[in-house]
């Protein structure tokens, strides 16, 4: 999952160089690994990219080289690498120079057939660098746009006919920016504009700067041409799917509680707050306080007490600049993390005896296994044995039982738990008192108060993909 931001502008405006680093912060919680860009001022172009967070690759001298340069067209991504490496290398944009002229390309999605689509153009005689997703989609175009005369749009269209997969991405050249976007729309894309300038992000999120307005979301199977002229064309290059394939961990986790994702008027913060209201009904638990799972579960959680009457405590404290656990590699980094990542207010525990933590999903187990752990430590600490807290858990999405292919990085079947054990086995595991799990049937009715439930991706709850792939790990 990466999210990818940017923009195209007929005259150089000064401040583009502050809205384009915001969009950057703004799109930090989608990838934390790396961030790279690439800008042209129409007639040379120049690029970045490195290991770590927008602030620490954006950095003055680099901010200082942008404006210098006063580029009119830029992309950039920040990253959370789901194939490839975290070096430079494999970081995205990527780019080419070719003699028919400069191609720059960022996506965030992922291609389920990769190493089939990297075997092919392998045999035809393409380099691969980096061995992911961004790259072999870049050269995947360029093989199109050379069958179609040197038409770029011919060259995205190509891709879609040809290559299954979520991706949203923006390709440019020195004067022209492309959006795109897969005929699924498993992933989603925003553009509009800033002052006189066309911006795009993936998330709504990056919208909320002053003088900022979104327009609408890239179409499944869209491709929009903007140049520095001011030129603008659309192009359905292939049809919609029906039904659409947009992924419901958008929703449910990934985006920004902010953010809207889907052309949904509404903010995904609602969405997991109906989640939380609609978890309290079906699984309720009397005299409990509600605590949330900061920061993911904490809408959810409001919801459930907003439901149930039962009051919401802030028991778990998240030091807010420990990165999101799920996006880092290797179990034993993970659990160090969570340790690093929370406390826990042991004046509570002396308040209160039964507690019911509301989280947004359950993957791993590792986050969750270790909170509770860490909540009978202060149970003791406090003068209470570990059994005179008693520790529940609801989860405000249904049981993951299959890998993703299409972004999250869910990629080995013996990573997820509820794919692996009982939901007895696994409260067991994680030493809850008990453990409920939302119903498929209770999110679609959520996801139906936002769009079509029938439109969203449930591959990871219900093992039915839409598209072939092939099993692969990190």
């Amino acid at each position: 999952m990466c999210g990818i931001l940017g923009y195209c502008a007929r005259e150089w405006d000064p401040g583009l160089v502050k809205f384009f680093g915001l969009q950057g912060f703004n799109l930090q919680h989608r990838g934390q690994e790396n961030f790279g860009c690439t800008y042209s001022n129409g007639r040379k172009f120049s690029h970045f990219k490195d290991r770590g967070l927008v602030s620490q690759v954006f950095t003055k001298e680099r901010r200082e080289d942008f404006t210098a340069a006063r580029p009119l067209i830029a992309i950039a991504q920040t990253r959370y690498a789901t194939a490839g490496g975290t070096d430079a290398i494999s970081a995205q944009p990527h780019w080419m120079t070719l003699l028919d002229g400069f191609y720059s390309n960022a996506t965030n999605g992922d291609l389920p057939l990769l190493q089939k689509e990297i075997a092919e153009l392998e045999k035809s005689g393409t380099v691969m660098l980096s061995g992911n997703d961004g790259e072999v989609i870049l050269k995947k175009i360029l093989h199109g746009a050379r069958e179609h005369g040197g038409d770029l749009v011919g060259g995205i269209r190509r891709l879609m006919e040809t290559t299954p997969g979520a991706y949203s991405g923006c390709l440019m050249t020195l004067t022209e920016l492309y959006l795109y976007r897969d005929p699924h729309g498993f992933r989603p894309l925003y553009f509009g504009r800033w002052r006189d300038a066309v911006v795009f992000s993936s998330e709504s999120c990056a919208f909320h700067e002053r003088d900022a307005t979104i327009e609408r979301e890239v179409l499944p199977g869209e491709v929009i041409r903007f140049d520095v002229f001011g030129k603008r064309e659309h192009f359905q290059a292939v049809p919609t799917h029906a039904p659409r394939q947009q992924c419901i961990f958008e929703p449910i986790y990934f985006a920004r509680p902010d953010s809207r994702v889907f052309g949904d008027e509404k903010e995904v913060g609602h969405f997991r707050y109906l989640l939380g209201r609609r978890l309290a009904n079906e699984h309720a638990l009397e005299d409990a306080a509600i605590v949330p799972v900061p920061d993911s579960g904490r809408y959810a959680a409001v919801g459930y007490a907003s439901q149930s009457g039962l009051p919401l405590r802030e028991l778990l404290v998240r030091n807010p600049y420990i990165p999101r656990t799920f996006q880092i590699a290797g179990q034993a980094n993970r659990e160090d993390l969570v340790r690093l990542k929370f406390t826990v207010m042991h004046q509570l525990l002396r308040q209160y005896r039964r507690f019911l933590l509301v989280d947004d999903s359950l993957v791993r187990s590792t986050t969750l296994r270790i909170l509770i752990s860490m909540i009978r430590d202060a149970a003791e600490e406090t003068g209470l044995s570990r059994d005179d807290v008693e520790v529940h858990v609801r989860v405000a999405s249904p049981p993951i039982i299959g890998c993703c292919y299409y972004g999250i990085d869910t990629p080995e079947m013996d990573e997820l738990a509820a794919a692996n054990q009982s939901i007895q086995e696994i409260a067991k595991g994680i030493d809850a008192d008990s453990l409920e799990y939302l119903s498929l049937d209770g999110l679609d009715a959520v996801a139906g108060e936002f769009a079509n439930s029938h439109d969203f991706c449930h591959a990871c709850f219900t093992g039915r993909y839409p598209t072939p792939f092939l099993p692969r790990s990190r």
